[in-house]
């Protein structure tokens, strides 16, 4: 019984382990109107997927005042 004790609790450490790794995003951004295009690479410290996903995130950035200030922005998660 101890054997099974010993063996889960190793599998179970291994597997919160491997969660929480280094990640990588790397977004564009590309202004509408513009031909540059300006890249940025984050890279995430040991954190779980899902939350860097919820800071690595694409879209698209709208200035009412200036619509011609409008900004894509496409990022991926590695």
């Amino acid at each position: 019984m101890k054997k099974v004790a010993i063996i889960l609790f190793a599998a179970l450490t291994c597997g919160f382990m491997s969660c929480r790794k280094d990640r990588v995003c790397t977004c564009t951004y590309n202004k509408v109107g513009s031909s540059s295009i300006e890249t940025q690479i984050t890279t995430y410290d040991k954190v779980t997927k899902k939350s860097a996903l919820a800071t690595c995130s694409s879209g698209t950035s709208y200035n009412q005042s200036d619509p011609s200030n409008t900004e894509t922005r496409t990022c991926t998660l590695k």
